[in-house]
C-alpha cells in the first residue's frame, strides 16, 4: 500500500485518550487521513478533534462512550458502518491500576480485565465483518511486553496483555485469508501518563511519536506481524521468557 492509499483509510481509534493513541492520530492527521475517535471523555474528544483538524485531517468525528458499555460499542459500530472507505482499526483501550489496589478491590480488577481484554475483544469482533469486506483495511492492536511473561509486580495487567496478544495472533491468521494485515504492537515502557510515577527498568523510555512513525511505516508496507518498541525489547523479552523459573521468581522485575 502506498502512503497515499494509507491516508485514504478511515482510522477508527479506540481508546483515543491514551498517549499512544493521540500520537498515532496526529501522525495520521499529518498524512491527511480521516478518522473516528472513540473514548470516554467528551471534552477531551472535542479538544482532540480540533487539534487533528488543524494538523491536516480532512474529517474527524467522535463517538463518546465507555468500551465496557455494550450500547456504546454498538453505537461505534453503527457509526463506522456508514463509511465506504477502507477501515483502519487502532485498538489502544487499556487501564493499568496499581496491582495491590486491584488485589484488594474486586470491582477495580474486574474493570481492568474488561477494558483490557473482554470488551476490547467484543468490540473487535463486532467491527470484524466491516474490516473483512473492505479492500485495503488494516488492524493495529496495542498489547505490551508485560504479556510475554507474568511478573510478580504486574501479573494482573500482564495477564490481560497475554490474552490480547494470543487473540491478535489468531485474528491475524483469520484476516490473512482476506489479505488484511494485523500489526501486533508490544511496547516496553513509553513516556506516557500510564508510566508516570511507576518504577521503570534502567532502559531508555520509548517516545510516542517515534512509535507512531514506526507503526505508520509498517502499515504503508502492508506488513503485519509483531512490532516490539523500542527495538531492544524484543531481545530483552527473549531473555526473560527463557529464564529458568527458579531464577525468574527471584528476580525483581
Amino acid at each position: 500500500m502506498t502512503l497515499s492509499l494509507l491516508s485514504q483509510t478511515l482510522w477508527v481509534i479506540v481508546g483515543a485518550q491514551s498517549g499512544l493513541a493521540r500520537a498515532f492520530a496526529r501522525r495520521a492527521a499529518e498524512a491527511g487521513a480521516p478518522m473516528v475517535l472513540f473514548a470516554r471523555n467528551a471534552d477531551e474528544l472535542a479538544a482532540s478533534k480540533t487539534d487533528l483538524l488543524l494538523r491536516g485531517s480532512p474529517y474527524v468525528e467522535t463517538v463518546q462512550g465507555d468500551i465496557n458499555d455494550p450500547t456504546a460499542r454498538q453505537a461505534l459500530v453503527g457509526f463506522v458502518s456508514n463509511s465506504p472507505l477502507p477501515l483502519g482499526l487502532y485498538l489502544a483501550a487499556a487501564q493499568m491500576p496499581d496491582q495491590a489496589e486491584m488485589l484488594a478491590d474486586e470491582a477495580l480488577c474486574a474493570q481492568m480485565l474488561a477494558t483490557n481484554f473482554t470488551s476490547s475483544v467484543l468490540l473487535m469482533n463486532a467491527l470484524l465483518p466491516l474490516v473483512a469486506q473492505r479492500i485495503g483495511s488494516s488492524v493495529v492492536i496495542l498489547s505490551s511486553v508485560a504479556g510475554d511473561r507474568g511478573r510478580a509486580s504486574n501479573f494482573l495487567y500482564g495477564a490481560t496483555k497475554a490474552g490480547l496478544s494470543a487473540y491478535a495472533e489468531g485474528l491475524a491468521a483469520h484476516l490473512s485469508a482476506h489479505h488484511i494485515p494485523l500489526l501486533l504492537v508490544k511496547p516496553g515502557p513509553v513516556d506516557t501518563a500510564m508510566t508516570w510515577g511507576h518504577k521503570l527498568p534502567p532502559l531508555p523510555l520509548g517516545q510516542p511519536a517515534a512509535l507512531a512513525d514506526a507503526i505508520w511505516q509498517r502499515l504503508a508496507r502492508r506488513q503485519g506481524g509483531t512490532l516490539y518498541y523500542p527495538w531492544f525489547w524484543k531481545w530483552v523479552m527473549c531473555v526473560i521468557a527463557h529464564l529458568p523459573t527458579r531464577l525468574f521468581n527471584k528476580a525483581k522485575f
